[in-house]
């Protein structure tokens, strides 16, 4: 509490937290929904569940891009618009793994000569640390990568 002013902190923890068995059998407009409030471990269980499609998309990329900077990047992306996605039927999976095309797509058309804009080099990018810390795993730690 600063002064009147009462901060409730993060929606995750404002109330009782869901199961993780609960969320792992929870609809993906279920989970979206979550998301939309914060809640940090409804995007674990999306990510679990939606990541093997998504990385499918990241088989045949020119090696100066790297895969798990457009996959962070997709997906940090999903946790800040997951309150603009609202559609009872929605289908996850069809909505992150377009935004991986598109990422893929924006990779391969900034490539430059002598320059790897997306993604190269010896320091995780800003995707990629935001990503771990809501994924709350180390980064570069992905299971069945």
């Amino acid at each position: 509490m600063i002064g009147n002013i009462r901060h409730p902190g993060p929606a995750v923890r404002a109330g009782a937290d869901p199961a993780s068995e609960s969320l792992a059998r929870a609809s993906d407009s279920t989970l979206i929904e979550l998301i939309s409030r914060g809640h940090e471990a409804a995007f674990v269980a999306l990510f679990d569940r939606t990541s093997p499609m998504a990385r499918a998309e990241l088989g045949n990329l020119p090696d100066n891009v790297q895969p798990g900077q457009i996959l962070a990047a997709s997906y940090v992306e999903v946790w800040w618009l997951a309150g603009c996605h609202r559609a009872p039927e929605a289908d996850a999976t069809i909505w992150i793994t377009g935004i991986v095309r598109r990422r893929v797509g924006e990779a391969l058309r900034s490539m430059r000569p002598g320059r790897d804009p997306l993604l190269t080099g010896p320091r995780p990018s800003y995707s990629e640390l935001e990503f771990a810390a809501l994924l709350r795993r180390p980064v570069g730690d992905r299971p069945g990568a």
